[in-house]
């Protein structure tokens, strides 16, 4: 389910819901918020979705369910748009758990640490940090919905056999799926 998207011109942007017509679905989507960043030498494009948990209506399940962030052209040879970069959020457990493995001096969880002012983000703010350099993005569009674990594994599975990832790929991004979204304990 689309919760929210954006066209990209390539640089920074910005959209409020409040700027736009009421969304239908969710309530409590506030916007987005698209940077970029450089780290360890690799550019990265952020996305930070803000959530308004105060809102009456508010989905809490938007707090930790799993949001996926992508990159689509508008268009192919084939008429269909074509993912240029798709990525997880993160959200507060997540982010907790990545913060009481920093100071334990641990590194088993795979993600990007994020704080301001020495705190993580507010739970209402999540991240996802796409592997493309914001310029890359120009004329493309960023869709921001809410997806399954199942839809994830499928999505790497297909990628996998169609060797468009590897095979080391593929075990990394199944174990980010299951660190952001575990499997309950039966």
């Amino acid at each position: 389910m689309e919760l929210i998207s954006l066209a990209l011109a390539g640089g920074p942007a910005q959209v409020l819901t409040q700027d736009r017509p009421v969304l239908d679905g969710p309530h409590g989507v506030m916007g987005l918020d698209v940077g970029s960043r450089t780290i360890d030498g690799h550019h990265w494009t952020v996305v930070q979705l803000l959530l308004d948990d105060d809102h009456p209506l508010f989905d809490r399940t938007l707090l930790d369910a799993p949001i996926v962030a992508e990159v689509r052209t508008h268009g192919h040879r084939d008429g269909g748009p074509v993912a240029l970069a798709l990525e997880p959020f993160d959200h507060d457990g997540f982010r907790r758990q990545l913060a009481l493995e920093h100071a334990a001096g641990e590194s088993t969880t795979r993600g990007v640490l994020v704080r301001t002012g020495g705190e993580l983000p507010p739970a209402y703010v999540r991240l996802a940090f796409l592997p493309i350099e914001l310029a890359a993005t120009a004329g493309a569009d960023l869709l921001v919905r809410r997806t399954t674990v199942a839809e994830l594994v499928a999505g790497v599975e297909e990628a996998y056999a169609k060797a468009a990832i590897t095979d080391d790929e593929r075990r990394a991004l199944l174990i980010s799926i299951e660190q952001r979204h575990p499997t309950p304990s039966a």
